[in-house]
Order: C-alpha cells, then sequence, then structure tokens
C-alpha cells in the first residue's frame, strides 16, 4: 500500500501516474535511503549503462504494461528504450539549438526566408544579394542544423518551436 507521508491512508491514484528514478544501486534493497518497493519498480538501462530502478504507480504502470506486452517487451526493456528515445531528442535540440545560436544575421534571415519556403531566387531578391551568395548562406545554415533540405531544416525549427517565419518578422 502506497501510503502518503506515513498518513495510514492509501495515495490516491493520480492522472497519468508518475515515475521517480533512482540508482538501482539503491533501489529495492529495504532500509537504503531511496529504496523502492518491489511490486511497483523496475529496472532498466540508459543508453549510457547506467542501471536504473524506477517507482512507478497509478495509471502510467498499466500504460507501460500494456504497451510492453503489445510490443513483446518487458516492461523494462520498454523503459529502457524510452529513456533512451527521449535523450537522443534533448540531444538533437540541444544541436539544433546551438545551431541556431551560432547564425549569423545574414543567415537567420535566410533560414528564416527558407522556412517560410521561397526559394533561392526570391531570397536573393528579397535580401538584394547574389543567388550565388543565397546558396551560400542555406549551404551554412543546412551544415549548422546537421540537415540536408530545407524541409529537414523547417522540422528541425518546428521542433524548437521556433515560428518565427509565421509572425512576418
Amino acid at each position: 500500500m502506497n501510503l502518503p507521508k506515513g498518513s495510514g491512508l492509501p495515495a490516491p491514484a493520480r492522472p497519468g501516474g508518475r515515475a521517480r528514478v533512482a540508482q538501482a544501486q539503491v533501489g529495492r534493497q529495504a532500509g537504503r535511503p531511496g529504496s523502492l518497493s518491489k511490486e511497483h519498480s523496475l529496472e532498466a538501462q540508459d543508453p549510457r549503462g547506467n542501471r536504473l530502478a524506477l517507482e512507478i504507480d497509478g495509471e502510467l504502470s498499466a500504460q507501460l504494461s500494456l504497451k510492453a506486452r503489445t510490443r513483446g517487451q518487458t516492461v523494462g526493456g520498454l523503459v529502457t528504450d524510452l529513456i533512451a528515445r527521449g535523450l537522443q531528442q534533448d540531444g538533437l535540440r540541444s544541436q539544433a539549438e546551438a545551431a541556431l545560436a551560432s547564425l549569423t544575421p545574414r543567415e537567420q534571415e535566410v533560414a528564416w526566408l527558407t522556412a517560410r519556403g521561397h526559394t533561392n531566387p526570391q531570397i536573393a531578391e528579397a535580401l538584394i544579394i547574389s543567388p550565388e551568395t543565397v546558396k551560400t548562406h542555406v549551404a551554412h545554415v543546412l551544415e549548422k542544423f546537421g540537415v540536408r533540405s530545407k524541409a529537414e531544416l523547417r522540422v528541425r525549427l518546428l521542433d524548437l518551436g521556433v515560428r518565427w517565419w509565421e509572425s512576418g518578422r
């Protein structure tokens, strides 16, 4: 039974549940700080090889169990995959944020117009520069974001929540 703050009353189920992460070395061993109850805990491993112990309750536990069964995985394996995906997305976001910060003012203008769907000749006309210069700026922007196309650039900017091209700036 999960007792809130030792009150003797069962803890109410929370919508969405919760997950608490602790080092596996402390998890599951009664009497040690950070230990987790066996009925609500599982072990997982993050992509860096760190072992984790997770305490899961409420709706989240049921959702993870169902998803794991559907995929033919253990709950620990599913959580390991989810952690890996989250770290990867976080890493991509960090890279994109760094790329955005590294753009020169002219590259920002080119990225803005590119993201709005303008062609290189249209960008050249709008910025009063040669199409060849636009091509160079676009190449630099794509390289900084680690993408190969203007469509990928737009997706990366959307992932960052950057929508300045929609506002007309």
